[in-house]
């Protein structure tokens, strides 16, 4: 099975999401990331919302930190504080340099770009070619972006590795066992983004959380916390055909603005959306990792792209199949040591337990089941079902919304206060910007990204029941001036999960406020 790639659940127009994570580059129109890229530089934060922020941590308390809060925040390391040493990662002697991985991973090996200009795949390279591309002048055209070179069964993955906590958490260091291949091998990523890149809002696949360690250069990140009207907010923009011209910051609420300079480490969790500028040329390492405290919220972004009908080839590569080795792995810990699994896990496995009971009533004999446990699958569904039934009434609030049939169900998520930890954060975006200040431009978005609420959904079904309309029934003919039955529209996307949510989908919703224009400053001359 062909191992998955992180891309963005972000629908390109003029075709559908589905159909554009299955064709090439070429046939996306062209999105405005100049400006958006400036809006980001220029974003205002927005007042924090259910206790989600970006946790700045020491290195040494960093494994305490997540193992403490359950990991729900982003938390960010400086370099200044310790050497990624003290996190557990492992690099290289010498700087990691774009040439360098070129003779690690193999001049001749191939490599997926992204157009930035179209926000979908770019020609595929081999790394010598990479190499000549990332040493020539800015500005590059094509704008190409590097965000998955994978580094297994290289000789650069002996040379380096993720932070120790990240393996700590993984499910796949936890449950997939090591004799069995093929397995998920996402861990460990490399990143190359020339000056002026711009990704815009994605969530990782399959839910998955992110860790990110800047080797060279800049990153600016724009993160939007998972709350239940963000996840509802991203799943409409991701489904809508006017997308490229939304800036969707403009759209949720708590999103934040986070920088990272080299040495910088970032941890991110499962399902936060989020955006990234490149101010200049930059080399990465990071890598995706499900976990057990973001289980119900990793089920429901699998769902979303269930919804959004996700090609293959772009989610989380054996991803049921390691929901079962997980439901395995917690019915044995919960019944060797159930002090051991923390409440968020319990939360977790809860959700899990009604995902897998929904998949073996739906699933044919066999069908993404490990061999070794296919005979069990009843067994595991009966004994965590068994094991966390005192959950449901110790954490009630917390699982109002996964206890709910799989098929429907839509996230919830209640934050654990934070631990705040008084670690200063760096602006870097407001120097960029002051090298930069002449030949001013307003960012201002087409009046049509203002009506995204209005849009034609009869023509965007996404939703998990891909069955045709009941067909219409003629009417009987009838002598006298029979009257026509009014039929109530159809409900789109949107008006779906308003419903979902006990909202009148037919009622007005407020809008958005739109933020003032943002006076252009010249960081990103370099897309002019």
């Amino acid at each position: 099975m062909e191992q998955g790639s992180r891309r963005s659940k972000r629908a390109r127009v003029p075709v559908d999401y589905a159909r554009l994570d299955s064709t090439g580059f070429s046939d996306s129109l062209r999105v405005q990331h100049k400006k958006l890229a400036r809006a980001v530089l220029k974003f205002e934060e927005q007042p924090v919302v259910e206790n989600f922020t970006i946790d700045y941590v020491a290195a040494t308390e960093l494994a305490d930190h997540v193992h403490t809060t359950g990991f729900r925040n982003p938390c960010v390391v400086r370099t200044s504080d310790v050497p990624p040493s003290a996190l557990g990662i492992r690099l290289p002697d010498g700087a990691l340099t774009v040439e360098r991985i070129s003779d690690l991973v193999g001049r001749s090996r191939l490599i997926n770009t992204i157009d930035v200009t179209t926000q979908s795949e770019g020609p595929i390279y081999t790394m010598q070619e990479w190499v000549e591309y990332f040493a020539s002048p800015s500005p590059r055209k094509p704008l190409l972006n590097v965000v998955s070179l994978d580094l297994a069964n290289t000789a650069l993955q002996a040379m380096v590795s993720a932070p120790d906590v990240v393996k700590e958490l993984d499910l796949v260091d936890k449950a997939w066992p090591a004799s069995v291949t093929p397995s998920p091998k996402v861990q460990l990523y490399t990143l190359m983004s020339g000056a002026g890149c711009f990704m815009d809002f994605h969530i990782d696949f399959g839910g998955s959380s992110v860790w990110y360690h800047v080797l060279s250069g800049r990153k600016v990140f724009l993160v939007i916390p998972p709350t239940r009207g963000n996840l509802m907010a991203f799943e409409e923009w991701a489904s809508s055909d006017r997308q490229a011209s939304v800036f969707f910051a403009d759209r949720v609420s708590g999103c934040q603005k986070l920088e990272l300079a080299p040495g910088d480490t970032l941890l991110l969790p499962g399902g936060w959306s989020h955006c990234v500028v490149t101010p200049m040329d930059s080399v990465v390492l990071g890598g995706n990792f499900l976990t057990g405290y973001n289980l119900s919220l990793q089920l429901e972004i699998w769902q979303m792209e269930e919804r959004l009908k996700v090609k293959s080839k772009f989610r989380f590569p054996f991803y049921k199949e390691l929901m079962w080795r997980s439901g395995a792995y917690y019915m044995e810990k919960l019944n060797r040591d159930p002090s051991g699994v923390t409440k968020w896990e319990r939360q977790g496995v809860l959700s899990l337990t009604k995902w897998l009971k929904f998949w073996l009533s739906q699933m044919k004999e066999g069908e993404e089941v490990p061999k070794e446990i296919s005979q069990s699958g009843s067994l595991i569904v009966e004994e965590l079902s068994r094991n966390t039934l005192f959950s449901q009434e110790e954490y009630p609030s917390s699982l109002s919304a996964d206890c709910r049939d799989p098929a429907s169900t839509l996230i919830e998520l209640q934050s654990p206060s934070t631990l705040k930890l008084n670690v200063p954060q760096v602006k870097m975006a407001d120097h960029f910007t002051k090298i930069f200040d002449d030949n001013e431009e307003e960012f201002d978005p087409p009046e049509e990204a203002d009506n995204i609420d209005d849009d034609d959904e009869d023509d965007q079904d996404f939703s998990v029941d891909d069955s045709p309309p009941a067909s219409r029934t003629k009417a009987k003919k009838s002598t006298g001036a029979a009257k026509r039955s009014v039929k109530s529209p159809r409900l789109g996307v949107r008006g779906r999960l308003l419903k979902k949510c006990g909202i009148d989908p037919r009622s007005p919703l407020p809008r958005p406020k739109i933020r003032p224009k943002v006076v252009k400053d010249t960081l990103f001359s370099k897309f002019t």
